[in-house]
């Protein structure tokens, strides 16, 4: 059985085998990645019940990460220690449908439907039926809900409290939810297919920000603790969604200093390549005394215990706005702003959009299949560093007036 410390790069260039193929993980005993001449990929977990070898599987990659792979494969050994047979275990579990109130319908969608989503979507979804969803409908018969109850509570988010934006993501949540439970047979209808979205209240936002904001801006990452300041610099620096961002994951990075992002990490679906800038490879390095030990880049430090990355801004985000006097500072205006100046810089609209995995930008309905294979890397590697050098300029403006800004890539907190 040929055996290897699996990381994302390996198992995402693997080639197709002639025959199937096990390659285990030296990570967690009898945890292996799976290949078929297909090129389908899955993780399995080999182990011993009695006198018998069984092997469990946990799901198809990439839509299961390792990180969730390896975590899933502990939890089996742990059931085996407690003699448990994971597979028999599987088989005896009943469907049930015994759903009385909201709150019922939520357990279930939590536990069978948001693991298939991406862990930022998870995420989110879980975040919105908790603070905003079960409060208010939570003790409402499951098939009881009206459109009035509905209505009501979107009002209140978009009236009341001025977010017509949050109202129409609360929406979304509700109605996913209930999709699934009309796919599963709990409820006979979707009532929130009733209830229109709220119009012009996800306007587009244009801002960019001057040289003078990105100043004041960095001025005040830098007052943040590590890894929240690096976290911010980077989205600045690479123009990449805060989410995949954040998820950052050390086995994701290749020797060639390119960030490797999993499909089923981005937005588009597709595996993104993002060449790092010399700024963000210092910037990087320097963290691994701080995270190192641990699966993220960004990992939290409010409960190092789990091994999370950082999934929460806001709190950072208002200490900003008050440093640094921009009021209106927002985690996404650091992606256009990145992308705005690198387009001032003459970067192409196909190589920016590359670099921001943005498919609408990149044109890639018409592209050919060739130069997708190629996906722009060293395009895409130049109007990085091109970009990071003029922010280092920008931030070097000031210094020579007198005021004193940390480089991009050096350490602090």
């Amino acid at each position: 059985m040929p055996k290897r410390k699996l990381t994302f790069p390996f198992i995402d260039n693997y080639k197709s085998p002639e025959k199937r193929k096990e390659i285990y993980d030296k990570v967690v005993d009898g945890m292996a990645l799976r290949v078929t001449p297909t090129g389908h990929k899955s993780f399995v977990y080999r182990y011993r019940f009695g006198d018998k070898v069984r092997r469990y599987t946990i799901g198809s990659f990439p839509e299961f990460s390792l990180a969730a792979a390896r975590d899933k494969a502990r939890e089996l050994h742990r059931k085996i220690k407690d003699g448990i047979d994971p597979i028999e275990e599987r088989k005896a579990k009943k469907y049930e449908t015994d759903h009385e109130t909201v709150s019922d319908l939520a357990d279930e969608y939590k536990e069978r439907h948001l693991p298939s989503l991406r862990e930022s979507t998870s995420d989110e979804y879980r975040r919105l039926l908790k603070k905003e969803i079960l409060p208010v409908l939570g003790d409402i018969p499951v098939d009881k809900l009206s459109r009035r109850h509905i209505i009501k509570l979107l009002d209140k988010i978009a009236v009341e409290r001025g977010k017509g934006v949050l109202s129409n993501r609360v929406r979304a949540v509700l109605s996913s939810m209930y999709s699934y439970g009309v796919d599963r047979a709990i409820v006979e209808a979707n009532p929130v297919l009733a209830v229109p979205k709220r119009k012009k209240s996800e306007n587009k936002r244009e801002r960019v920000y001057s040289k003078d904001e990105i100043r004041a801006l960095w001025k005040a990452f830098e007052q943040q603790a590590e890894p929240v300041q690096s976290i911010f610099k980077m989205l600045l620096l690479c123009g990449q969604r805060s989410g995949e961002t954040r998820r950052m994951r050390w086995e994701h990075l290749d020797n060639d200093n390119v960030w490797v992002i999993p499909a089923s990490e981005t937005k588009a679906k597709r595996t993104h390549h993002v060449p790092l800038s010399d700024s963000a490879v210092k910037l990087i390095e320097n963290l691994k005394i701080l995270t190192g030990t641990t699966d993220y880049v960004f990992a939290s430090q409010s409960n190092r215990v789990e091994n999370q990355p950082v999934k929460w801004l806001q709190k950072a985000v208002k200490r900003i706005q008050n440093a640094s006097k921009v009021k209106d500072f927002r985690v996404h205006d650091l992606r256009r702003t990145a992308a705005s100046y690198m387009a001032k810089l003459g970067v192409d609209r196909t190589v920016l959009g590359k670099v921001l995995n943005h498919k609408g930008l990149a044109g890639d309905d018409q592209v050919t299949a060739i130069y997708d294979r190629h996906n722009y890397m060293d395009e895409k590697r130049q109007a990085l560093n091109r970009w990071a050098r003029h922010l280092q300029k920008i931030l070097s403006e000031e210094e020579d007036q007198g005021a004193k800004i940390t480089q991009i890539g050096s350490a602090k907190n």
